[in-house]
């Protein structure tokens, strides 16, 4: 167990260290002052130092520290200790959530050597890829207080939250499926309000499903 430990803090680190590798490698062709913010065309509309990105790194580092220190202990804040059963599913959580993130570090940062976004329609997939994986593991979130559909009537029956979850991880498994898809053939700025409509339905759906299985659940349908 201790070695398990010790080998995912090195994938951690690792991890959180590739963003830093990458502005080490690219920092020799950086000019000293550098887009800070882009347009809708992609062109850069805000300027400033290059120090900046040091600085935008180092918040980010700790922000993914933080959260993924959050995310493996937060069975030890739990009232109730629901989370306990959860540590595997919020270990896995965190793990997506640093790559996800370090990724679209990367993507920043090239955009910023480039002066431009390149890479509009890849960077649109990996929202839909963390999504599809999102979803593959809902099913398997038990009632807690921290993650989930956190719903009055999912959080009133086990029953409801169960269904709930089993539903919805399908639907966000096969939203952030469509997404990464749509992402790799659609013109990027039509496909932000696309994918923008799909999260609307990937969360409303579930909702409506929880409602009316409380609905059946109250009357004695279920």
């Amino acid at each position: 167990m201790k070695r398990q430990k010790i080998l995912r803090w090195i994938f951690i680190l690792v991890l959180i260290s590739i963003p830093w590798i990458y502005l080490a490698s690219i920092w020799g062709k950086l000019p000293e002052i550098i887009p800070t913010h882009f347009g809708t065309s992609g062109a850069p509309d805000k300027f400033g130092e290059k120090k900046q990105l040091i600085y935008i790194n180092a918040l980010l580092s700790g922000i993914l520290l933080g959260v993924y220190l959050l995310l493996i202990n937060i069975y030890k804040i739990d009232p109730k200790r629901y989370a306990r059963d959860l540590q595997g599913v919020f270990l896995k959580i965190g793990i997506a959530v640093i790559i996800f993130f370090v990724g679209i570090n990367i993507f920043i940062l090239n955009w910023t050597l480039q002066q431009h976004t390149v890479g509009l329609n890849l960077f649109l997939m990996l929202f839909g890829i963390l999504f599809a994986y999102m979803g593959n593991i809902m099913h398997s979130i038990k009632p807690n207080y921290f993650a989930g559909i956190r719903l009055p009537w999912t959080l009133e029956s086990e029953a409801n939250w169960k269904a709930t979850h089993r539903f919805a991880s399908k639907i966000w498994f096969a939203g952030g499926i469509l997404i990464a898809l749509l992402a790799i053939f659609t013109e990027p700025t039509v496909m932000l309000f696309i994918m923008i409509g799909c999260i609307f339905i990937m969360v409303l759906i579930p909702a409506v499903y929880s409602y009316r299985y409380f609905k059946k659940e109250k009357s004695g349908q279920v």
